[in-house]
Order: C-alpha cells, then sequence, then structure tokens
C-alpha cells in the first residue's frame, strides 16, 4: 500500500462517513460502500495487501475493546432473566438457521458454522437512533432491546469463541474445553487483580495519557494470548474493555482510544471490508444472498419475539422487540473478515455478509415505525 493510497483510504471514509450521517445512516455503511467503489471490484484505485490487512487487524482489536469498555456490567447483571431469554432466543434461532442454510447450499461446516455466527450479533446503534425519534426509547419494548442487546452481544462473543475453537481445535472438545478454561481462569486472575487495585492503578496511571498507555498494553495483551489459546483475538480485547469498563477513569480511557481508533484504524478496517468484497460474485448468486438475508430478518424477529412472548410480553410487543434486533454492524463485519483471514469463509460468504448487513441496517427503522404503529393500532383496539 502507498502513501497515496493511504491518503485516498483516509479521505474518502471521512467524506463517505459525513454523507452516510446526512442521510441518517451509519458511517460504517458510507465507508463500505466507499471501499466497494475504490475497490477492484469498480473503480481499482486502491488495493487489499498486508500492509493495509495489518492496520485493519488493530482497528478491529481497538473497536472491540471500546465495545467492552462501554458495556455496562451492572445493567448487562440487573437485566434479568426476560432480557436473556429475549437474546438467547435472537442468537440460538438465527445462528442455526444460519448454519443450516449454509449446509443446504453445499458450504463446509466450518463455514456453515461462521455464516451462522455472523447472523447472531445486533448493531443496536440503528435501532437506538430510530428510537430516539419516535420517542419510544423508554418504552417497555425500547427498554427490552436496550437491555438484550448488551446480553445479545456477550453471547455472540461466547458463540465465536467456542466455533473458533472449534474450527482450529479439529473438532477436539477436550483441548478445547482445557483452553477455553485456562484462559477463563487467567482472565479471572487479571480481572480480579485489576478491579481490586483499581484505585492505585488509577492514581499512579491518571497524569497525561498514562492510562491511555495502560488500557492500549491490557488491550493488546489480552487479544495476544486470546489468539494464541485458539479463541479470538477480538475476544481478548473485548474482555480487556468489560475489566476496565468499572474504572473511575473509563470516560478518558475511551476518549483517548476513540482518537486513534475512530480517527484512523477503523475507518482502514471499514474501507478494507469493501475493498475485499466481490461485487460480481455477490450478484451471480443473489438468489443466496436474499436467502441468508431472509433468515438474518427472520431469525431475530422470531427468536426474539416468541421468547419475548414466553416473558409476558403480547404477540404484538414481542415482534416489535425482534425487528429492534434485526440490524447487524460492525461485530458481523469482524467475524465475517475473521473467518475469511483464517481461511474459513469464502468469497462467497464473506460478500454475502456484507451485504446481509447493508440491507438489514436499512430496512429496520422503517419497519420498527410499522410495528410500533400496528402496536398502538392494537391497543387503541382493545
Amino acid at each position: 500500500m502507498t502513501l497515496l493510497e493511504l491518503a485516498i483510504i483516509l479521505g474518502i471514509s471521512r467524506i463517505s462517513g459525513y454523507m452516510a450521517a446526512r442521510l441518517n445512516q451509519m458511517n460504517v455503511l458510507g465507508q463500505i460502500i466507499a471501499g466497494l467503489l475504490i475497490g477492484p471490484s469498480v473503480f481499482g484505485l486502491v488495493h487489499s495487501d498486508h500492509v493495509l490487512e495489518y492496520m485493519a487487524e488493530i482497528g478491529v482489536v481497538l473497536l472491540m475493546f471500546l465495545a467492552g469498555l462501554e458495556t455496562d456490567t451492572s445493567e448487562l447483571i440487573a437485566s434479568g432473566f426476560s432480557s436473556t431469554v429475549i437474546a438467547a432466543g435472537g442468537v440460538i434461532v438465527p445462528f442455526a438457521a444460519g448454519a443450516w442454510v449454509g449446509l443446504a447450499a453445499g458450504v463446509t461446516l466450518p463455514e456453515a458454522l461462521f455464516l451462522g455466527t455472523m447472523l447472531t450479533a445486533t448493531s443496536v446503534s440503528i435501532t437506538v437512533q430510530a428510537l430516539r425519534e419516535m420517542g419510544k426509547l423508554n418504552s417497555k419494548e425500547g427498554i427490552a432491546i436496550m437491555a438484550a442487546a448488551v446480553i445479545d452481544d456477550v453471547i455472540g462473543i461466547i458463540v465465536l469463541t467456542f466455533v473458533t475453537g472449534y474450527i482450529s481445535g479439529g473438532t477436539r472438545i477436550l483441548p478445547l474445553m482445557e483452553k477455553i478454561g485456562v484462559f477463563a481462569v487467567a482472565v479471572a486472575v487479571i480481572a480480579v487483580v485489576l478491579r481490586r487495585y483499581s484505585e492505585r492503578i488509577v492514581e499512579v496511571m491518571r497524569p497525561g495519557t498514562r492510562i491511555i498507555t495502560f488500557a492500549l498494553v491490557l488491550c493488546f495483551s489480552m487479544a495476544y494470548f486470546a489468539e494464541k489459546a485458539d479463541i479470538a483475538a477480538i475476544t481478548g480485547a473485548y474482555i480487556a474493555g468489560l475489566i476496565l469498563s468499572n474504572y473511575s477513569t473509563k470516560e478518558k480511557i475511551v476518549r483517548g482510544v476513540e482518537e486513534i481508533a475512530y480517527l484512523f484504524f477503523t475507518p482502514i478496517f471499514f474501507i478494507s471490508i469493501g475493498l475485499k468484497t466481490d461485487v460480481r460474485a455477490v450478484l451471480g448468486d443473489i438468489g443466496f444472498s436474499l436467502l441468508v438475508i431472509a433468515i438474518a430478518v427472520l431469525g431475530k424477529v422470531i427468536g426474539c419475539g416468541l421468547t419475548a412472548r414466553l416473558v409476558g410480553f403480547n404477540w404484538s410487543e414481542g415482534f416489535t422487540v425482534g425487528v429492534g434486533m434485526v440490524p447487524r454492524g460492525e461485530v458481523a463485519l469482524i467475524i465475517a473478515n475473521l473467518g475469511l483471514k483464517k481461511g474459513i469463509v469464502s468469497q462467497r460468504i464473506f460478500g454475502v455478509s456484507v451485504l446481509m448487513v447493508l440491507v438489514t441496517s436499512l430496512i429496520a427503522p422503517p419497519l420498527l415505525k410499522l410495528f410500533f404503529h400496528r402496536a398502538e393500532n392494537t391497543k387503541n383496539g382493545e
């Protein structure tokens, strides 16, 4: 990658992100589309290489570290049984349906498992914006969506951990469980030590940017050791963020890491997703692409809707919660990219996953408004 290509990537990522925001869409969508346009599929201005991939990998790790930092662990614990049940339904149904569709389409078992995993994680940021605009953020459905989305991310990471370990371990369950067990014990010890001495650490690290450096050292170290344990590096980064999420200097850490991540590394990651997507492969297999998108939508609507009904929501409210969980975003792309990097996911599945993220992100807000409108009509009719 030349310096000119880097300049093009950073410039186009800023412009495309701004244009997406003006259209009330996520910056991520604009950056992916920009990557498609400047990549080999369209204009061929920039090509992916090892240098770009390395920078994109750093962006992914920082992105998941921020996700862990911004997870409210107290809310996670307090969200209760009903939100956990809803989140579990929204993970199990899309995962099982996605893996089954993959196998039916003739892909290998590892690739089918990755396809199912891609469909598990919700990107709630789009739903939050739609709920805000409708004044429904604090509604019964809105609160359920927010709580379930937090748990949904955690369950999705757990699923990814087991799928990655299962594939890397050559389907040997016992060695996989041993590695995950050792890693879990090590994480627990680190978490206890860092929580117990948090005030002392903050006192020593508070001046200047020391605490940010400390946070980054923890992030990259845990990502490295997770990978050594045949667990995805992003899992280690996410856990590192969770460990520091209750620190008094959390906001300072978040601001510092965001400056590094969002100004440079994460735009490179999302542009690289577009660069690596073969548009011709996706369009040439449009039937399969549409089937995966349908599974992505129905999996969340049915999985969350049915489980919401089991924990006290009526049908209308339950399916509204399901629609709110439909959008996919960063985590799905990170999982797809990980599969492609490891040689597990083909260009076919990778391209389908990118299209799935774009479509689910675009259709979720109007669907949510429609379901809320129907729910209100149902209540008025009663």
